[in-house]
């Protein structure tokens, strides 16, 4: 998170909520779009290290699916998920 300006003024943190809120909604998708960049075939998951043409065993599909997709998505997804807390948290602080 960005540090917070000292000021009483509940705009300026608004605008500071919305930026950083962006910004890791753009992390997210740019995520997503170096997934299926690096991780899929005519955008379907090429599961890593699968010889084309060759079933992969239930083990392999199970670690490359976390390897490959879902620990990267989870990671950007639970910094987004804190950072939107966190702007939450702020906003009702001020409201009260």
């Amino acid at each position: 998170m960005t540090p917070r300006p000292d000021q009483g003024d509940g705009v300026d943190l608004d605008q500071l909520h919305r930026d950083e809120i962006t910004v890791a909604m753009n992390w997210v998708i740019r995520t997503c779009q170096d997934i299926v960049h690096e991780c899929s075939h005519r955008t379907f998951w090429a599961p890593s290290g699968t010889a084309t043409g060759s079933q992969p065993t239930t083990d392999h599909l199970i670690k490359s699916a976390r390897t490959d997709v879902l620990n990267k998505l989870r990671h950007q997804i639970d910094g987004a998920e804190r950072i939107i807390t966190i702007a939450e948290h702020e906003r009702a602080k001020r409201k009260r």
